[in-house]
């Protein structure tokens, strides 16, 4: 029987996938060396590669990290980049990263609830109540509304 060796190159789908998978496992150490060897593939990380990056760095409570990667970004970050920060910011109680995140993606959707809903309950978790009313207040006054059935999640997945 005769043996074939096929040689398959990894897309930007597959690493795509990948790292998709070790940030749903929490696996940084793993995400990093996968997202390094998009290079030795000659393959260059999209914006999407880097929201998954800072997605997991974020998830396992690596905010600083997380918000460097943003800062080191070759490119613009999109909102799923800066709307993945934002929400462990809520996880993980960190106004001052919640600010600089929902601050990015409010200039880039300034008519997105929930980035507003998202900092004033960072800005409750860590006691800064009149802060946080101040926000609610701000979504009053702009007459703001979350779109049924719809989510600033969706657009970073």
């Amino acid at each position: 029987m005769l043996k074939h060796h096929v040689d398959i190159q990894p897309d930007s789908a597959t690493f795509t996938g990948l790292l998709t998978g070790y940030c749903h496992a929490g696996l940084v150490e793993e995400g990093y060396k996968c997202f390094a060897m998009m290079k030795d593939h000659k393959l260059t990380p999209s914006t999407d590669h880097y929201a998954t990056m800072v997605d997991l760095l974020a998830r396992a409570g690596r905010l600083k990290e997380a918000y460097e990667m943003i800062t080191s970004m070759p490119m613009q970050p999109h909102t799923g980049v800066w709307g993945a920060l934002l929400l462990a910011c809520k996880v993980h109680n960190n106004a001052q990263l919640g600010e600089i995140a929902a601050k990015h993606c409010l200039e880039l959707e300034p008519e997105t609830t929930a980035y507003y809903s998202l900092l004033a309950d960072i800005y409750a978790s860590v006691g800064k109540w009149g802060e946080a009313r101040n926000l609610r207040k701000v979504v009053k006054e702009k007459k703001l509304r979350n779109l049924p059935g719809s989510s600033w999640m969706e657009s970073t997945t």
